[in-house]
């Protein structure tokens, strides 16, 4: 007669144990669902983000880099003729609404002609984050923007971390970048 041997199982501390140690691993190493979603090709990723200062449509001055208080920083090239942003400006809005306590500045950049052709279909489009005339090109250049919309999100530190066209990319981007640093800190209290 041949006698089954029972599979030995780890015990409940073990399981947690390791449990616990893969996620301090993660949050360290960035590892996780809180990957950085797949960027397009831009000679701007990872690189620091051009600096700039403007008075929005709403005379409020915006830029990189933002305040103290601002942690991430999403620019949106756009213009009212662009079919798709008119499905990527309300998204980018509700972004802005969601995550501005959380010191998310969102800055439209508009390449329109005319600053009252930017206001227009910012309102028409429900934006009320600001909202930037690049009448003369500038930024647009500056930024190499070939096409619209064009969103950048910018780390706190001023490093471009993704280019893209997809306003839900944008805001894993920013949910990313949000958790990266109170992993971070949370990981040292931790350790320290």
């Amino acid at each position: 007669m041949v006698q089954a041997k029972a599979a030995s199982k780890p015990s409940s501390i073990d399981v947690r144990g390791g449990v616990g140690a893969l996620l301090a691993a993660c949050a360290l190493l960035g590892c996780g669902p809180g990957a950085m979603p797949a960027s397009v090709r831009h000679p701007l990723v990872g690189s620091a983000a051009p600096e700039f200062h403007a008075e929005s449509t709403s005379a409020v001055t915006v830029g990189v880099p933002g305040t103290r208080r601002t942690r991430v920083t999403v620019i949106d090239f756009w213009a009212s003729w662009c079919a798709s942003c008119s499905r990527t400006m309300p998204a980018l809005d509700r972004l802005w609404r969601d995550r501005k306590a959380d010191g998310v500045a969102v800055i439209g950049v508009n390449v329109d002609d005319s600053e009252a052709a930017a206001e227009a279909a910012a309102y028409q489009l429900g934006a009320t984050f600001p909202i930037v005339a690049d009448l003369d090109q500038r930024l647009t250049g500056t930024y190499g923007v070939a096409q619209v919309p064009l969103t950048f999100v910018v780390d706190g530190a001023g490093t471009v971390r993704w280019v893209g066209r997809d306003p839900e990319g944008a805001r894993r981007a920013v949910d990313v970048l949000l958790s990266e640093r109170s992993s971070g800190a949370r990981a040292r209290s931790v350790f320290e």
